[in-house]
């Protein structure tokens, strides 16, 4: 049995012992805190606030934003299946700019100023039949009265089976911008694959001088894609004319229009290397870091389950570093990029439009990097089943120079912006 003196002696060496542990403790934080990248620990990511513009629109099938009243804010604009709208900055007031003229359904909406008035307007398509690689896919724009409040005129321009995407860019340097136009399947293709056939006609549309009567001129640009789910236009070389870089079945390719029109393609990446999912890529953004150098981001595949980055290389002509950043969302379907933590590096918001594994639910997420090889990053939650995401857009909403975020939902049929909460 122990004596009293060895209780105490006991006693003693526990303390001590404790006192040893708590130190190596305390050490091991404050080497980690020394030695952690500045980044983690001075710039946290901000926890987006969300609000519901409209809680009943139905399928957003598309949403982007434009100073539509020309009263200096930033406004949405959105289309459901048979609607196109905006939604007035600060009130969010809905306006309906057409109802019920295109056929069913809208699906891709582009802003620009069309016939040069000063007002914005819109190029939009319809008719979205996937599977009909035959016939439909009508594409129009929507010309803005002296009071956008009213409803606008509409004007066709073209049609293409499929039509799926579209956007403007100047790609032959001229200082005007073209309609970029990119349906989803090539004519003629059929399901599961849509591989063999004929590619997807990616179009250039030029506009006349008198967009409401005269023919709209098209070229094509490429017809060697299938599933051709979506691009972007960006000045990738710094000349005069804009790039586009598409995410298709075929991987992420860079189309570049050289002299006498006629165009490079430069594969990038090549698309999901999972051999048991399909093949390629489905959506795709351009980020930027604070050394200027650029990463490309994601959807893979197609409707995909894989948030994807890839990385530009240090030596020109060589492919792009793949990362993969999330394998467990499902259906995504919207990327967007901005540096949201003030540290000069974007970062990458994403949505996606069903449940996936582990009782991951619907909603956005952000993914911030710590390195520029995304070598390691952190992920954030925005929204967890509030947001079945067809579409996303970013931009400054209240004018506090920090990027705020809009999304459109398919079956939560819902907008919502996420805002900032501010520095």
């Amino acid at each position: 049995m122990p004596t009293p003196n060895d209780l105490r002696l006991c006693t003693l060496i526990r303390g001590r012992r404790l006192a040893v542990f708590a130190v190596i403790v305390l050490f091991g934080i404050l080497t980690l805190w020394l030695t952690a990248p500045t980044a983690a620990w001075q710039f946290a990511v901000p926890r987006l606030v969300g609000q519901v513009v409209d809680a009943n629109f139905g399928i957003g099938y598309a949403v982007t934003v434009a100073d539509i009243n020309r009263d200096g804010k930033t406004d949405i604009v959105a289309i459901n299946p048979t609607q196109a709208v905006w939604y007035e900055n600060p009130v969010w007031k809905k306006h309906v700019v057409m109802d019920g003229l295109t056929k069913k359904d809208n699906v891709c909406v582009a802003v620009h100023d069309i016939d040069g008035d000063g007002r914005l307007d819109l190029a939009l398509g319809a008719e979205w039949m996937p599977t009909n690689t035959q016939t439909g896919g009508t594409l129009q724009w929507l010309r803005q009265p002296e009071d956008p409040t009213k409803r606008w005129e509409m004007f066709p321009i073209s049609e293409e089976p499929t039509l799926h995407r579209i956007r403007w860019g100047d790609i032959d340097g001229d200082g005007r911008k073209e309609l970029i136009v990119a349906p989803l399947q090539g004519r003629g293709t059929k399901p599961p694959k849509w591989e063999e056939g004929k590619g997807v006609r990616l179009l250039a549309f030029s506009v006349p001088k008198d967009p409401a009567r005269e023919e709209w001129k098209s070229e094509v640009i490429d017809d060697s894609f299938h599933a051709l789910h979506n691009f972007v236009v960006s000045n990738f070389d710094g000349d005069a004319s804009e790039e586009i870089i598409s995410a298709s079945l075929e991987g992420v390719f860079l189309l570049d229009r050289g002299e006498g029109g006629v165009w490079k393609r430069t594969l990038v990446g090549e698309g999901n290397d999972d051999l048991e999912t399909p093949p390629g890529a489905g959506e795709i953004k351009v980020g930027r870091f604070k050394s200027g150098k650029r990463y490309l981001a994601t959807v893979e595949p197609w409707h995909g389950h894989q948030i994807v980055v890839y990385v530009q290389p240090s030596e020109p002509g060589t492919l792009w570093t793949r990362r993969v950043l999330d394998a467990k969302v499902k259906q995504g379907h919207a990327l967007g990029c901005a540096d949201f933590d003030s540290d000069g590096d974007d970062e990458l918001v994403a949505g996606w439009r069903e449940a996936g594994e582990a009782g991951l639910r619907p909603g956005v997420a952000m993914y911030d990097p710590q390195d520029e090889g995304w070598g390691s990053g952190r992920k954030s939650i925005v929204d967890d089943g509030g947001m079945a995401t067809e579409d996303l857009a970013i931009a400054d909403l209240n004018q506090d120079g920090l990027p705020d975020v809009v999304a459109s939902g398919r079956a939560t049929h819902n907008i919502k912006i996420y805002w900032h909460p501010g520095k």
